[in-house]
């Protein structure tokens, strides 16, 4: 049991975190670019099936936004470990915001066609990809290695506030003005993180010195993954994961129109649900420090978010399907805050980007899952398509428990 003691020191230092100046930045910075990047997938989805009303056309949406990400994460975490991170954020806000003010204009004069949404989405892929390793990479130059789960669940918890807040807002917009205004609105945002950005100051710097070369350092990221099996199984879980979060994620539109029957507002409120759960989701991590049992804590999550998925693709009524989609965004932030701070933890600072990289190149799996997931709805249909997506996360979850110990006892928690 808890003491009252532990319980207060556990308030002191979450409230201490807070007032972090370097935190509150990168926080803000992290709001802001997550409302614009969550325009993104609310608008790129509702604009490209209300132009095809066909879920091959999320599927290959998918495909565009996942395809660069594979690329962009090997090379992104090498320049991670090789130039300042802070640039690399600058970089990735205008990769994106530059086609989406683009799509805004094609919009506005009755121009646009499917092909350039797939366009912007493959920009979208790049920066993003650049952007997360960069993000991840910088937090623990930015706060001090005490509080860095506390850090990373302010920063997931501010990332999910972003869920939160651009569902309400697309839905508003696109029902209001169009998808000009949404389009326009994702540009201001991610201009704003930009010029945030030109007021972090790390308390380290990469060191470039010391790197052979790119073969090299793909191989020294391979030994320490060779070495380490909890990095390898988080690895495979953040892919297997991010796979099912993707394909719930690019559906939505296809079931707000096919399944709920729901204008803008509604399809706004399914991703605010689960958005919503997301937030509590990271609070929670945020205001522990962590969780002891890590492990088996990232076993259960991943179990319980399969089965709300599964609640969720089965919703007969909106009413269900928001609460689902709360308890599901809820235990799947859990999980990914505890998965980030199992990596960090594990993480030699000089491969730091690379090994970031890695992660990322698993968050693949997030656009790739609304390949699958597309694919899938045309064959089997709507539901269907989740619930196979769900039981193959479940299934591979009941294997790592059954197999790996070590993975079990793995923790997680703030000094």
């Amino acid at each position: 049991m808890t003491s009252n003691t532990e319980k207060s020191n556990a308030q002191i230092d979450f409230f201490q975190t807070l007032k972090n100046s370097s935190l509150q930045r990168f926080s803000f910075a992290t709001l802001m670019w997550g409302i614009g990047h969550q325009l993104i997938t609310l608008s790129q989805g509702y604009v490209l099936f209300e132009l095809t009303d066909s879920t091959l056309w999320l599927a290959a949406l998918g495909a565009a936004v996942g395809a660069p990400t594979v690329v962009i994460a090997i090379l992104g975490g090498m320049l991670a470990d090789r130039i300042p991170r802070t640039r690399m954020l600058k970089i990735g806000s205008l990769i994106v915001a530059t086609p989406m003010l683009g799509i805004a204009l094609l919009y506005a004069t009755d121009s646009l066609e499917p092909w350039h949404i797939l366009i912007a989405g493959s920009a979208q892929g790049s920066g993003l990809a650049l952007d997360w390793i960069a993000r991840l990479s910088l937090l623990p130059d930015m706060v001090p290695k005490n509080v860095l789960v506390r850090a990373i669940s302010i920063d997931q918890a501010m990332f999910n506030g972003a869920r939160l807040l651009a569902p309400l807002i697309g839905g508003f917009l696109l029902g209001s003005v169009g998808p000009t205004g949404a389009y326009g609105l994702i540009s201001g945002l991610l201009g704003a993180a930009f010029l945030m950005y030109l007021t972090f100051r790390p308390h380290t710097e990469v060191n470039s010195d010391g790197h052979l070369g790119p073969i090299d350092d793909i191989k020294e990221v391979f030994g320490i993954l060779r070495e380490n099996s909890i990095l390898r199984l988080n690895l495979l879980f953040t892919l297997v994961n991010a796979l099912v979060l993707g394909g719930v994620i690019f559906i939505i539109p296809a079931f707000a129109k096919e399944i709920f029957d729901t204008n803008e507002a509604g399809l706004g409120y399914l991703f605010t649900a689960i958005g919503a759960g997301a937030v509590a989701g990271a609070a929670t991590t945020s205001w522990t420090g962590g969780i002891a049992r890590a492990g088996v804590a990232l076993l259960v999550t991943d179990v319980l978010t399969g089965i709300f998925v599964v609640t969720w693709a089965l919703s007969g009524n909106m009413g269900f399907a928001l609460g689902a989609g709360f308890i599901f965004g809820y235990f799947n932030a859990v999980h990914i805050a505890l998965g980030i701070g199992a990596i960090q933890f594990n993480v030699p600072v000089e491969v730091r980007g690379r090994v970031i990289g890695a992660y990322e190149l698993a968050w693949a799996g997030f656009p790739l899952g609304g390949l699958t997931s597309g694919s899938l709805a045309a064959i089997f249909g709507l539901r269907n398509s989740l619930i196979i997506l769900a039981v193959g996360l479940m299934i591979f979850t009941a294997i790592v428990a059954v197999m790996s110990s070590q993975f079990r006892q793995l923790r997680v928690e703030s000094d």
